[in-house]
Order: C-alpha cells, then sequence, then structure tokens
C-alpha cells in the first residue's frame, strides 16, 4: 500500500507540474519557480525509487538499516520464484535500474557539457583578445552575440559585431545579465533539468521542466540587469542580439516573452503566494521521504508490540505446565 501510494504521488506532481508551476503569478517569481520544478522532479524520482524500494525490502527491514535491506535483498533472491520474493526481485531490479540512468544521466550531462565548454574555449583563443580590465572576451565576428561559459573561471563572449550594435547602456545591461548566470551558476540549474530529461525521455513532464527551467534562468538573469540598468535597456539588447547563443552556453539573446516580461512587468504577487510556494517546495522534498520513514515505523511499531505480547500470551499455557 505505501508503495501505490508513492506510486500516486509521482504519478499526481507529473500530472498536475505544467498547469500549476506556469500559473501567471509565477512570472515575476523566477526563483521560486524553478526550485517548485527541481522540487517537482527530485520528488518524482525519489517518490518512484522509494517505492520500488518498499516492494522489494519490507518496512521493518528498512527500518533496520543497511544491514536489513541486504538481508532482505538475499532473502528475495534466494526465495525467487515464490510470488512475493518474485515482485521483491522485479521492485529491486526495477530501482535499481532507475538509480543507475540518473546516475548515468547526471555524469553523462555534466561531463559533456564541460567538455564541450573547454573545447570552445580552446577553440576561441586564437581568435580572440581579452579586454584587459573589463572582464569580457572579443572575438571578430559579423553576428551580433554575447554569450557566457560557465566554468573556472567564467567568462562572457562577445561579438565585434554585437559591440557596433548596442549602445552603452545595452551593453553593461547584457554584460550584468550574463555575470549574474555566472554568479548564480544557472548552468548547474539548466543541467539537472538536462539529466532528469536524459533519463526519462518521452516523459512530458521532464521535457517541460528542462524548457521552463531554460527559460526562467533567463527571467533571473533578465531581473538582476534591470535593476541597475532598467528595463527598456535589457528590451532593447534582447531585440539587437541574435538568437545564436552556444548549445552549452547561456546566452543574452532571447525570445518574444523575455521582451514583453521587461516593458510589462508581471504583478508582484502576494506574500501568501511566496510563503505557498516555498510550502510547496518543502511539501514535494519531503513528501517521499516521510511516507517511507512513517510506514518503516509502524511496520517496527507493530512488529515491536507482536513480540512484547508474546510473552502474556505463553504466560498461561507456562502456568497450567506440569510440575508448575
Amino acid at each position: 500500500m505505501t508503495s501505490l501510494a508513492l506510486l500516486g504521488w509521482a504519478a499526481a506532481v507529473v500530472t498536475l507540474a505544467r498547469p500549476v508551476l506556469t500559473a501567471p503569478w509565477l512570472a515575476s517569481q523566477p526563483r521560486l519557480a524553478v526550485w517548485l520544478w527541481l522540487g517537482a522532479e527530485l520528488s518524482v524520482a525519489g517518490a518512484v525509487l522509494a517505492a520500488g524500494l518498499l516492494v522489494a525490502v519490507p518496512p521493518a527491514a528498512l527500518a533496520a538499516g543497511l544491514a536489513g535491506i541486504v538481508a532482505a535483498c538475499k532473502q528475495a533472491l534466494a526465495d525467487l520464484g515464490a510470488p512475493n520474493a518474485t515482485l521483491a526481485v522485479v521492485g529491486l531490479v526495477a530501482t535499481s535500474v532507475l538509480a543507475a540512468r540518473l546516475l548515468a544521466a547526471l555524469v553523462v550531462t555534466f561531463t559533456t557539457a564541460r567538455r564541450w565548454r573547454r573545447r570552445h574555449r580552446a577553440a576561441l583563443l586564437p581568435l580572440a583578445r581579452q579586454d584587459v580590465g573589463a572582464g569580457w572576451t572579443v572575438v571578430e565576428h559579423t553576428a551580433p552575440v554575447v554569450y557566457c561559459l560557465p566554468g573556472r573561471p567564467g567568462q562572457v563572449v562577445v561579438t565585434s559585431a554585437a559591440l557596433d550594435a548596442l549602445t552603452e547602456a545595452e551593453f553593461a545591461a547584457v554584460l550584468r545579465h550574463e555575470r549574474a548566470h555566472l554568479r548564480g551558476r544557472h548552468h548547474v540549474l539548466v543541467a539537472l533539468a538536462v539529466a532528469f530529461r536524459r533519463a526519462l525521455p518521452g516523459l512530458p513532464m521532464a521535457d517541460a521542466a528542462e524548457t521552463e527551467i531554460r527559460r526562467l534562468v533567463e527571467h533571473l538573469a533578465d531581473d538582476r540587469a534591470s535593476e541597475r540598468h532598467g528595463r527598456h535597456a535589457v528590451a532593447t539588447a534582447i531585440v539587437q542580439l541574435a538568437d545564436r547563443t552556444p548549445r552549452h552556453a547561456l546566452g543574452a539573446a532571447g525570445a518574444a516573452d523575455r521582451v514583453r516580461r521587461m516593458l510589462a512587468p508581471p504583478t508582484r504577487p502576494r506574500a501568501r503566494h511566496r510563503l505557498v510556494a516555498a510550502g510547496a517546495i518543502g511539501l514535494l522534498l519531503a513528501g517521499p521521504p516521510a511516507v517511507a520513514v512513517a510506514s518503516a515505523g509502524l511496520a517496527v511499531e507493530h512488529a515491536t508490540c507482536s513480540t512484547g505480547s508474546s510473552p502474556t500470551a505463553a504466560g498461561p499455557a507456562a502456568s497450567q505446565s506440569p510440575g508448575g
């Protein structure tokens, strides 16, 4: 029953994530929206993993720690062929496969992006000149492009055409936008969404999460740039820049909704809305572990109560034994 409840939780989050997390009032709170999406993804993965583990390992064995889990898995493998043992092995295999896919997707996503950025830097080096004291790298190119390459150290790349196309205020806004990406480590947030989609291909929520998080980190950087340089400068810079940001970089080129958002900012949500969003993040993260721990605790309590009642039951029989 606990496994079914966890699977139901995962299905509900998958179904409700997109309509709920694209609510209009979240447009002015991109940071909260990003963490809601990541919380939803982690909640789904945690619920499914916990459901499979609880099928393979009885809650009482789970409460006994690693030794209890290992013993339960060995017992299920030894009894393979019996209905309950077969179901336990299926749950164990499914959990292991999903955990392996998630881990592999994380490793592949981060290593692929890091390798691409390293090669991109090496390719830029002969063509680029460092603008001393300014903190960006200029590349001769006919297309107006500005983007950042995360890493150590992070790097902002500007084409010569972008320098010609942007006014001083627009260029300052774009630089602040890119530096906001670097300081906020937005590439990590995007990579987590990419890894989730890669681990669960074909899941609509995973595709939506990656699309939304890519959009939301641009809103985060836009907001940071507009705080100092104004929304009009950010909006006109977005229009001026070509939408040619490299694949594993974060750039200030962009979409019409970003321009509309700068020129017609969304209404700030009320304090209760922010509290609800923060509570939802906590619920998403704590829900599956709480269900699993509660199930294990109830199983241990039941086992303890059953064991504690056995001497009482045996007492009368002992008192009636011969010679007693």
